[in-house]
């Protein structure tokens, strides 16, 4: 009782080496509560990188709806934080590949059956888990530059991105959308997509997701206004503003240009659907998303086993250049 008492009095004053070490000292049950100590508090100071760092290190304490709070907690502040598009991906991209192994960790347990998680509960962190697999994958792409394959990917990837406005940062999901869409010649879809960021850039000005208009949006699983995630800071700077200010205006006066986001026909009723959602509005027909872009499995396919895909992708164990060119053979 006494060394327990020794590790809480150290976690208070911020003392985490003497924290660690005392824990060590007295086993593995003491171990877990300093992680997750150490974890919460960093939580509290929004360090977040640290945070993430403690349970990289020291492994994910068991499930218990506590943990599994910290764990979603942690992965929203950490994915939904707001950074500048002067910053390199370099610079703020391995805390997330961080974050992307211990939810691989966690969700692994939980959808197991273990610790008590609730069915919400492992939806929820498969969606934090898939946003932050993306997030890796198009940084990935794009430092690839203009190679074969992988700019189409990267395209793909950053539209994708936006079913999870509600997690990433609107403002930038959806610019970074918006101009992979117009660099692949899809003016239709990239005025929409940066209609819709001029008006974030606005409702981050008043603070009110829900002046966004949601028309164009309407029978997609993109989430409502209500739901976006706005940082207080903006991505791009006030001139990359005007310029896409000036690049939609201009294009909707191009009768050439339907100002609409791409479709298709759903293969179970054949209404027109969002060619980047995962569900029809009007069968309510649900479909998977490619572990390669993100986008919808019109057909039946083959699955890879999920530590191929969250962890094999990333670490250079599959070779994702590969299933790269299938995976753009089958569209």
């Amino acid at each position: 009782a006494g060394g327990l008492e020794e590790m809480k009095e150290l976690a208070r004053r911020g003392d985490w080496e003497r924290c660690s070490g005392v824990a060590r000292r007295l086993g593995p049950d003491a171990v877990e509560q300093y992680v997750v100590l150490h974890t919460a508090a960093m939580v509290s100071a929004r360090r977040f990188e640290d945070a993430v760092r403690v349970l990289k290190d020291h492994g994910t304490p068991p499930i218990s709806a506590a943990n599994v709070a910290l764990y979603r907690q942690l992965a929203r502040d950490l994915l939904g934080r707001g950074r500048s598009k002067t910053q390199q991906d370099g610079v703020w991209m391995p805390p997330v590949q961080d974050l992307r192994e211990v939810l691989y960790r966690v969700w692994t347990t939980v959808r197991g059956g273990t610790g008590g998680a609730t069915q919400d509960d492992v939806k929820d962190l498969e969606r934090l888990l898939q946003a932050a697999h993306y997030e890796c994958l198009l940084a990935s792409c794009r430092s690839k530059g203009s190679t074969p394959g992988y700019s189409e990917v990267a395209q793909k990837l950053a539209v994708s991105l936006c079913r999870y406005c509600d997690l990433l940062p609107a403002d930038r999901v959806f610019f970074e959308a918006g101009q992979a869409c117009k660099a692949a010649g899809k003016l239709g879809a990239a005025w929409v997509l940066c209609n819709r960021y001029l008006d974030l850039c606005d409702a981050m000005e008043d603070r009110d997701g829900g002046a966004v208009d949601n028309a164009e949006f309407e029978n997609t699983d993109i989430p409502a206004p209500d739901d976006l995630c706005l940082p207080e800071g903006q991505y791009a700077s006030e001139a990359e503003r005007e310029q896409v200010k000036d690049w939609v205006l201009s294009l909707s006066m191009d009768n050439k240009v339907e100002p609409v986001l791409g479709t298709r026909p759903c293969p179970k009723c054949s209404a027109a659907v969002y060619d980047g959602g995962l569900s029809c509005g009007k069968c309510g027909a649900k479909f998977k998303a490619c572990v390669v872009t993100g986008v919808p499995v019109w057909r039946g396919r083959g699955e890879l086993p999920p530590e191929s895909v969250y962890m094999g992708f990333h670490s250079g164990g599959l070779a994702y250049k590969d299933f790269i060119e299938f995976t753009l053979k089958l569209d």
